[in-house]
């Protein structure tokens, strides 16, 4: 993954990205003024939001996009059903000379969005613009869903009022070679830091674990092994008391502790009823004059298990470990984000399909603002003059994308926000620092965003809806456009 982003390989792509670009070029449409948006229509995990994540590596592939003599000798050597040339030698010789000429605007990384809003808006050569959609799905997708889960599992780590560290734990379950992006967008959405050394030397995120069972089991018995790992590892003295028998463990940690004299920094508990073995471990540890002892939880965590774990059994753990189910997206491992025309040759264009309508033009997104909070957002079209110094000029009206009675809203003139998607590239040319911020940097823009954001949104089950709408000309010309359809069968 690493060299695909650093070499801007273009057969990032699916063949058909690149069949049908060699038609357009057969036909001279290949560069015809396109403009295609990725949206994606349902949040994941049953929830009320999604935490957009991956824009800085996309940015890193398109920055470096081009064709090589590696790539043209490989689509060179593809055959068809005949076993002649798929590709022809006038449209490779093309390929070898072109150089990325779109347009981007995206939201940027830590922002929250929401079902059928831009995440992103790429314009420029028809055939350019499609060989952006795969690379582009396949970051933001995974990459925003793993930041949404970790997001989650933070807010429920803290569900009782304290804060409380989660780390990611999850390289050996991740379905991604060395688990990479899966730690950068676990940080992203909040995680402290990662087990997977990779991906802490790649990224710069902190690299915490403790011992594995098999750590205890190569030794003659649990307190030599302890008192091995404590010599060893004085300022990182946290232990696994759960191999055998827990209770006799975690009375083993303490004996291991007293007769090196290396103080005990921690428990982790990776196994069994959680709850109990918190509370059990706390009264023998205190009972032994160690209140110091931190008492972590690991073992298929996800946000649903900690907030039960804290707020109905009393279980306070000081640190949790998510693996499996956080790198994995578990109960939602596919976020089904999609990318499609909105407009070609000058033309708006709009799919028509039961449930799957898509909104014409390029269009971008104004997100409205109540004392800082985030208040609704109403999709409008890309380059309407609405915002003004974070204000806006004149009254804008919404109408609510589904809402067969046409129910609208008001925003008076003066109301406070901002645009949700910027432009990043030009020409093929980044003009945007977002592949350079630090993840830390993103970390905190997520922070700060997801605190803007009502706890009526972020709760677990039954989260409130969050108001998306459309602006009243958009609305109507979509309206118009679904009749005109009707009368003629023509997406335009």
């Amino acid at each position: 993954m690493r060299d695909i982003l650093q070499t801007g390989n273009p057969l990032f792509c699916d063949l058909y990205h690149l069949t049908m670009a060699q038609a357009w070029f057969a036909d001279n449409k290949h560069n015809q003024p396109k403009t295609s948006e990725a949206f994606f229509r349902k949040t994941p995990f049953g929830g009320g939001y999604l935490l957009a994540a991956g824009l800085g590596e996309f940015l890193q592939w398109a920055e470096n996009w081009k064709f090589g003599a590696e790539e043209l000798h490989y689509l060179s050597g593809l055959k068809d059903a005949r076993g002649e040339p798929m590709f022809r030698r006038d449209f490779l010789q093309f390929l070898k000379n072109e150089k990325l000429r779109v347009n981007i605007q995206a939201v940027p990384e830590g922002e929250i969005v929401f079902p059928n809003e831009p995440v992103v808006s790429i314009s420029g050569p028809n055939w350019q613009v499609e060989m952006m959609e795969a690379a582009f799905l396949n970051i933001f997708n995974s990459q925003s869903l793993i930041a949404t889960k970790a997001a989650r599992i933070v807010e429920a780590a803290c569900c009782d009022g304290v804060k409380r560290p989660v780390l990611e734990f999850g390289v050996r379950r991740a379905q991604e070679l060395g688990s990479l992006t899966a730690a950068r967008a676990a940080f992203i959405g909040g995680c402290s830091g990662t087990s997977d050394v990779l991906a802490g030397q790649y990224y710069n995120i902190p690299v915490k674990g403790t011992m594995a069972h098999s750590f205890v089991m190569s030794y003659e018995n649990e307190v030599e092994a302890f008192k091995a790992f404590l010599r060893s590892f004085p300022g990182n003295a946290i232990l696994l008391p759960d191999t055998y028998d827990t209770r006799q463990g975690i009375k083993n940690t303490i004996t291991a502790s007293r007769e090196t004299g290396v103080a005990l920094m921690g428990a982790r508990i990776d196994s069994g009823d959680l709850a109990y073995w918190y509370k059990e471990g706390r009264r023998l540890y205190d009972e032994a004059g160690m209140p110091q002892v931190q008492m972590v939880a690991s073992n298929d965590l996800d946000e649903y298990l900690i907030e039960n774990m804290l707020l109905s059994q009393g279980a306070k753990y000081d640190v949790f470990a998510a693996g499996t189910k956080l790198v994995t997206a578990y109960d939602t491992p596919a976020l089904g984000g999609v990318f499609k025309t909105k407009q070609f040759a000058g033309l708006l264009k709009i799919k028509i399909a039961e449930g799957k309508t898509t909104i014409p033009g390029a269009t971008n997104v104004m997100r409205m603002l109540d004392n800082g909070m985030f208040n609704g957002d109403v999709i409008i079209r890309s380059g309407g003059s609405y915002c003004a110094s974070g204000r806006l000029g004149t009254s804008l009206i919404s109408f609510n994308l589904n809402d067969s009675e046409e129910k609208k809203l008001v925003f008076a003139a003066g109301s406070e926000v901002y645009p949700l998607l910027k432009t990043v590239m030009l020409d093929g040319q980044i003009i945007s620092d977002d592949h350079h911020y630090s993840l830390q940097e993103i970390q905190k823009t997520a922070e700060n965003n997801l605190k803007r954001l009502d706890k009526a949104y972020k709760r677990l089950y039954n989260p409130h809806h969050y108001g998306i709408g459309l602006e009243s000309g958009l609305y109507q010309q979509r309206r118009q456009m679904i009749r005109n359809f009707h009368k003629t069968g023509e997406g335009r």
